[in-house]
This record gives structure tokens, sequence and C-alpha cells, in this order.
């Protein structure tokens, strides 16, 4: 009776450590490969992630990925430089960490094209950027609404020190904006939503689309340094679902919002989400395999980069080939 107790135990032990093998995060054979992913918990950014994980895309990888929905790009960088998330879906923040060496990007997913904007009030004469001059323009610094902001000021012979530029979180910049508290504000979408319904008069003066390239906004992926030296082979895979999902959204955008938006119920209604993303620019596939080999998405991520720091938001310009990684992209479509 000992002695076959005694084997029991031990094909039971067996049966323990081959359980937990197979869990590894790594994934061993028969068993998907654990990846945190968090995001910025809007159309734009989130799309290509939200649908890839609803149609099963990530799971025919062999991927089982978490998504962790963040407010704003900075605390989505400090998480991914921290290592509790492995990789992290953002906007024009990819401009701005990896060029420090904190994160390298693989992958973009559309250009924001009008989702930035900058309004005027009605009563306040200003009827075009070249009406900034001298006014008080309320924004978040450090963001795409403050690129975008920069460059239209510049677009028009203007700088940042030819307005008085008020510094607030996007809520309140809407809020005290709608409410009378300053004459313009840079804001992004879903922001504008609330200028269209407490303030109808107001005038909208520019958005991204109109300084293309110079205000090019992409937004994309960025795996932590660790994770990309470690793990290329997911962020292929990654990228290989990604790709399935980004067909889906040129093909039949309609139905890729009806099927991810309801992801986001949270903090949008399904209405709200697609009229978001309808103003971003979706590409095809075989169009952002051109992007990647002819240098293009190279130049939207060194565009932003200048900007962000041309306006303090980054100490110095470097090359964006230090910080982007294309071959993830070529090996995926390969």
């Amino acid at each position: 009776m000992r002695r076959r107790m005694v084997a029991v135990l031990a094909s039971l032990a067996l049966v323990l450590t081959g359980t937990a093998c197979g869990s590894d995060d790594d994934g061993d054979a028969g068993s998907a490969q654990k990846i945190k992913v968090g995001y910025i918990a809007g159309p734009a950014p989130g799309m290509h992630l939200l649908l890839a994980q609803e149609r099963g895309y990530f799971a025919e990888q062999g991927l089982d990925v978490e998504a962790v929905p963040f407010q704003t790009g900075i605390s989505l960088s400090n998480a991914l430089t921290g290592g509790s998330v492995d990789v992290g879906v953002m906007g024009a923040v990819i401009a701005n960490f990896p060029a420090r060496g904190q994160g390298k990007v693989f992958l973009l997913n559309n250009l924001e094209a009008n989702i930035q904007q900058i309004w005027a009030a009605p009563d306040s004469g200003i009827t075009s950027v070249a009406d900034l001059r001298g006014k008080k323009v309320a924004t978040t610094t450090g963001t795409a609404a403050h690129l975008l902001l920069h460059v239209a000021l510049t677009r028009n012979g203007l700088s940042l020190d030819d307005v008085e530029l008020v510094n607030l979180e996007m809520p309140a910049v809407a809020n005290t904006f709608v409410t009378g508290g300053v004459p313009a504000a840079a804001l992004w979408a879903p922001f504008d939503g609330q200028v269209r319904q407490r303030l109808p008069e107001a005038r909208q003066i520019a958005t991204s689309d109109q300084f293309h390239p110079d205000a090019a906004i992409a937004g994309g992926w960025v795996a932590n340094n660790r994770f990309h030296a470690e793990h290329r082979d997911a962020l292929v895979k990654i990228t290989k679902a990604w790709l399935k999902a980004n067909d889906d959204i040129v093909t039949d955008q309609a139905g890729a919002l009806k099927a991810a938006c309801p992801r986001l119920s949270d903090v949008m209604t399904a209405e709200v989400c697609t009229q978001i993303y309808q103003q971003a620019r979706s590409f095809p596939n075989a169009e952002w395999t051109g992007y990647y080999t002819d240098g293009t998405a190279a130049d939207w991520i060194g565009r932003m980069e200048r900007v962000f720091v041309d306006i303090g938001a980054l100490p110095t310009y470097v090359e964006p080939d230090t910080f982007l990684d294309t071959s993830v992209f070529t090996d995926a479509t390969k």
C-alpha cells in the first residue's frame, strides 16, 4: 500500500509540474503566450487592439493578450518603462518616450487626421489661426493637441510666444472654453462633442489634417526594451493579428466599428466611438508596407519628435531609426 501511494504521489507531481510549465508566460506547446498590453482607451489608438481581441486574431497567433486601459500616454509610458505592461498602444507620445531610450516603436495604427482641433469662441473675433495672436489658448501641454497648436501657429508666421498658453487637463480645457474662460482651445475628440453641444456657435479653425504632413499625428505600438529584446517573435505575432484587424477596418469599417466600439462602453457610447474613428485616416496593409520601407513612417514619427523638442517636451532630437523597428512589420508580412 505504501509503495502504491508513493507511485501515485510521484505521478501527481509529474502532472502538476507539466501543468505549471504549460502556463508559463513564454508559452510552451499547447499554451498561449501571455502579454499585457496597455492602451489609451479611445478609438484611434485602441481600435486595432480591441478588434483583434474581439475577433480572436491574437488567439490565432497563440497569444493571450490582456488589454489594460490608461487615460494618458504619459502614464502608460511610465508603466511601460517600469515593466508593469509589456507593450503600450498610444498616440503621439510614441515620438517622445521611445526617443529617450524608453521602448521601441514597432507598429503604427493610423493618422489622427481630424481628431486634434483648434476652436474659437463665437464672440472672440477669432476666425483663423492668425487671429490667435495675443489671445489665451487652453490646451494640455506636451500632448498631440499642443503639437497641432505649435504647427498651426508656425505655419501662420506665429509661435507659442505669440499666445498666452493656459495649461489644463483636457476635460478642464473643454469646460473652460465652453464656459467662457478662454477665447480659444486646442483639444481632441471626443471633447469637441462637448463644444458642439454646449457652445454650438463656436468655430473650428484648424485640424491636424490641414497641416499635413507637418502636423502628422500617428499613434502606434511600443514594446518596452526588455520585451523587445527577449520576445521579438511575439511582436511579429502581434503584428500579424494587427494586419487582419487593419484589413477588416479598411474593407468593412462599419462592421469593424460595430464589433469593437462596445469594448469602450465604459468611456463613450458606440455612436461617439464611431464618430471619432471616422476622423482618423486608415491605410490598406499594402500601403503600410510602402510606408515602412520608403521612410514615410519614420518621417511621421520624426516630425512629431521635432515638435516635441520645439515645445520643450523633449530635450533633444534623435533619429527615429534608433527607436523604430520596421523589421517587425516586414517579417510579419513575409
